[in-house]
């Protein structure tokens, strides 16, 4: 977490963002983490669809398929920073992530 709290500027944590989540082959959820840590599932995309969010500059996110179920400890968590902003991020060869700021 180190590393995220070095990339977001000091003052622009919870910054809101917009994004689109797609999927290809199959259908895949946006899951959102609460200030307590706990993950709340956003959105859920179906196969060959993308929807939309909103989320906040310096929130951890999870992106997976649907079939993988809730987040457990230890998952590759990621969190929206202004380095990706615009970044279209890829989640094997059925997911994507793509998200801006303002």
């Amino acid at each position: 977490m180190a590393y995220f709290q070095r990339d977001i500027p000091e003052g622009r944590w919870g910054e809101p963002l917009r994004g689109t989540a797609s999927a290809t082959s199959e259908p895949y959820v946006l899951w959102l983490f609460d200030a307590q840590c706990e993950p709340h599932r956003a959105i859920e995309v179906p196969a060959r669809t993308s929807r939309t969010f909103r989320a906040q500059l310096g929130q951890v996110w999870y992106y997976a398929e649907a079939s993988a179920g809730r987040p457990v400890d230890g998952c590759a968590c990621r969190v929206f920073s202004p380095s990706n902003s615009g970044a279209e991020q890829r989640f094997s060869d059925a997911g994507s992530v793509t998200y801006h700021l303002g």
